[in-house]
């Protein structure tokens, strides 16, 4: 593989990330239900119950988009490949 600018041979192939898109999902009617519970068995237990069973909240992800580019070590031209 050659750079397009200089054609020297001597270049670096290298991911970058070029964009990320994040999603979150609300706790949904199973999730505020077990709120719920776990509300009314925390003014049973005095609180104590919160130390053991944690609070629905849901999930999240994030995706991220790596694209291939070409780096000259020459010229530093950059580019896409394909």
């Amino acid at each position: 593989m050659n750079c397009p600018k200089c054609k020297s041979e001597n270049i670096r192939i290298e991911f970058v990330q070029s964009g990320g898109k994040s999603k979150h999902k609300g706790t949904g009617f199973g999730g505020n239900m077990n709120n719920a519970a776990r509300g009314l068995t925390a003014v049973s237990t005095l609180g104590m119950s919160n130390l053991v069973w944690k609070k629905s909240t849901g999930g999240s992800g994030t995706k991220f988009k790596n694209q291939r580019m070409g780096l000259c070590q020459n010229c530093g031209n950059g580019w896409k490949v394909k």
